[in-house]
């Protein structure tokens, strides 16, 4: 999944006794993901057995796919370069945790008269990791992470994760299953956009996030990662690059129009480790629109630490490294 970890860490180390006021990383120090996609994509007849994402004029998953990779790989700066090793097209409803399945007939129907959705939503995903062999390609080392694709109610997480030791990542936890290491899973929804892709490993991120740094509460700014996350609103204080929900000016959940304006540090963090406090004027023109969701999302990205070295709270100065190559490091953030 990665480059020369143990190089790399210990011409980190070297780096930092050297210069330890450098921010870069290193020009080969980049992480591969390797990735099945399982597209759930019913025919549907009554709509002449076109795939369910053109029956009902929702987006390609294709072009979502392609839009996502390329918005990861421009705000980590090239270091989370994801490869999709195959992508499995399916003419299949999932199968939810009482083994129900919906029909062409029946999910159109219930679509269109917005009613007679089943309960329990979710999908059985220790059935799913198996019959589409996901265990098996995980312990050939074959792939990295899951992502499925599918619509509103088929029953996915936003992120999951599977495997001894897992652990939260905003969605279920799925220790039960019988593989080598934990993997994630990432359920994305062809009714959505590329914003909504990048909003669910934004929460996969805090939740990360939260556990490396052994809590959060978004108004105590005890941590680096609380600091991070600080917005004026909530956090009581000067804002820095804000949350998933609530951008540094935010006064509500989603509020990523908000034309308030406010202090924030938010773009110290391009040159993290080096907070000094020094702050400039956001506002949502601060991201810009039309699409400010998608904007604001990437804008957050951009600031997520990705300098060489420790920090002097014992945690990577390179946070990436946690989300995605989370079985190299403790629950507190240190090398295995």
């Amino acid at each position: 999944m990665r480059t020369s970890l143990l190089k790399n860490y210990f011409l980190f180390f070297v780096m930092m006794t050297i210069l330890p006021q450098a921010n870069y990383c290193l020009p080969d120090d980049q992480t591969t993901v390797r990735v099945l996609v399982i597209n759930f994509d019913p025919l549907i007849p009554q709509k002449g057995n076109q795939p369910l994402h053109i029956a009902l004029n929702w987006k390609d998953p294709h072009k979502l796919s392609d839009g996502y990779i390329e918005a990861i790989k421009e705000v980590s700066d090239g270091y989370i370069n994801y490869k999709i090793v195959e992508w499995l097209d399916t003419d299949a409803f999932p199968v939810k945790v009482d083994g129900f399945t919906y029909t062409p007939e029946s999910f159109v129907n219930n679509w269109e008269k917005k009613d007679g959705w089943h309960q329990p939503d979710g999908v059985d995903y220790e059935k799913l990791v198996v019959d589409y062999k996901v265990v098996d390609r995980i312990n050939k080392n074959e792939i990295d992470e899951l992502w499925i694709f599918g619509a509103p109610y088929m029953g996915f997480w936003e992120s999951a994760m599977a495997g001894p030791g897992a652990f939260y990542i905003n969605g279920g936890v799925y220790d039960s299953v019988k593989v080598d290491h934990p993997f994630v899973i990432m359920g994305f929804s062809y009714e959505r956009g590329v914003a909504e892709m990048l909003h669910d490993l934004s929460h996969r991120t805090e939740s990360t996030m939260a556990r490396i740094y052994g809590g959060w509460e978004i108004d105590k700014l005890t941590t680096n990662w609380a600091k991070f996350a600080a917005n004026e609103f909530q956090s009581k204080s000067t804002a820095a690059v804000g949350t998933c929900h609530y951008p540094p000016n935010g006064e509500k959940d989603y509020d990523y129009k908000n034309p308030r304006v406010v202090e924030s540090n938010a773009d110290e963090y391009l040159d993290y480790p080096n907070i000094k406090g020094i702050t400039k004027k956001v506002s949502c023109e601060t991201w810009g629109g039309p699409d400010y969701h998608l904007n604001y999302m990437k804008w957050w990205f951009t600031r997520i630490p990705k300098a060489a070295g420790i920090n002097e709270d014992g945690r990577l100065n390179n946070w990436w490294e946690y989300i995605f190559n989370f079985n190299s490091y403790t629950e507190d953030g240190k090398a295995k």
